[in-house]
């Protein structure tokens, strides 16, 4: 009798405790809590200005640095220009130089063009004229010194010879005016207006030339003043003056703030799959002593479909857009991220067991890529069952 009520007191134990653990388990089956995936990121602006240097000189100056505040066409950084000025300042001689030129060649061309004006016509038949009077001067003059030394025997050899060559001198004298005249009539001739205009053709080429230069010369010295193209905050400043800064090398990284800052993070390739654009995201900063206190909301707009050897490990990256946290979170602050991938049991969270929608979900997604010619593609959401199979194509955002 008292084996057959131990043996039962046996049955009825085994039964309670069979019954409480299976109520335990179906109750841990039953029990959803959320699905999270972890990630790190960093506090980022959402609008990146990179200010790179475009020639390859020594840094000036540093106008602005990492924490001001600029606005558009606020010169950030100045780099040597002590040559270009020097350049500029020779070049602008130059072109006046090539201005003057250009004057006096046209200004011979066009008086070559006018010939023969009224004025050099009336000076050359006054010349002629007044030669003329000579020679009939000079005549009268010849014959009176021969009837004088022929005839009275008053002048001498010596006075005869003078007025001979004062003759002679008036006829010659003649010949140049009457010439004088038919040139000035005339006119110039071709080949020096060809000239002319070939001069002023020459100038003009001179002048184009040096004003290319001052132009080249002037965009050259204001390529050496870098200016903020947006309103923002200087968020990074990678070089210092004294430093050579290489063409396109970056000088500095102004946040703009026409966007909103974002988080660019990364997280392990575990579980990466089960992580889309759209899903809500805890932001627990490390800017506070207590993250949990100040936890701030997010949101995944963008996953990056191919991993990186990140620290000798595989990440993925990702970007999530910053809804909402209750201080605002400073560029280059840290933060870890929890991202609630959808609801399990805590059945299946101890025995790593996926959800069915967990898989369906990662089944509907697109591996993104990046397009050259458009904005950033975005992932294509999960399709409930039955519908069709979504297209390889990428969308823009």
């Amino acid at each position: 009798m008292l084996q057959r009520r131990r043996k039962s007191n046996v049955k009825r134990w085994a039964a309670w405790t069979g019954g409480i653990l299976a109520a335990i388990i179906l109750a841990l089956d039953l029990i959803e809590i959320d699905d999270v995936v972890m990630a790190q990121g960093i506090t980022e602006p959402g609008q990146k200005i990179y200010i790179d240097s475009p020639l390859s000189r020594v840094i000036k100056r540093i106008v602005a640095e990492a924490g001001d505040t600029v606005l558009a066409g606020d010169v950030v950084v100045l780099l040597y220009d002590g040559d270009l000025r020097a350049e500029v300042a020779a070049t602008d001689k130059q072109l006046k130089g090539a201005v003057a030129t250009l004057k006096v060649a046209q200004a011979r061309l066009a008086h070559l063009e006018e010939q023969p004006t009224e004025e050099k016509l009336r000076i050359a038949e006054s010349q002629l004229e007044q030669a003329r009077i000579n020679l009939k001067a000079r005549n009268q003059s010849l014959e009176r010194a021969r009837h004088l030394y022929l005839g009275e025997r008053l002048w001498s050899q010596d006075d005869l010879d003078r007025a001979q060559t004062n003759y002679e001198l008036a006829q010659a004298n003649i010949k140049v005016a009457t010439e004088n005249l038919n040139i000035v009539r005339r006119g110039p001739l071709r080949s020096e207006i060809r000239q002319a205009q070939a001069e002023v053709q020459e100038s003009e080429a001179n002048l184009e030339r040096a004003t290319q230069d001052l132009e080249a010369a002037r965009e050259a010295l204001d390529l050496a003043t870098m200016r903020s193209p947006v309103d923002g905050i200087v968020a990074r400043q990678d070089l210092h003056p004294g430093m050579l800064a290489g063409q396109g090398q970056i000088v500095m990284i102004i946040a703009g703030l026409s966007q909103h800052p974002v988080i660019s993070a990364w997280m392990g390739e575990t579980d990466a799959w089960k992580v889309h654009p759209g899903e809500p995201v805890e932001i627990l900063s490390n800017l506070f002593t207590d993250p949990e206190e100040f936890q701030g909301l997010g949101q995944i707009s963008e996953v990056l479909g191919y991993a990186v050897n990140e620290g000798g490990a595989r990440t993925f990256g990702l970007e999530v857009n910053i809804v909402n946290t209750p201080i605002p979170l400073r560029y280059g602050s840290t933060a870890d991220l929890r991202i609630v991938v959808g609801q399990r049991s805590i059945l299946q969270t101890i025995f790593g067991i996926e959800s069915d929608n967990a898989i369906e979900a990662g089944r509907g997604v697109d591996v993104p890529v990046r397009s050259r010619q458009s904005g950033p593609p975005t992932i294509a959401k999960p399709q409930d069952k039955g519908a069709s199979k979504p297209s390889n194509t990428p969308t823009s955002s």
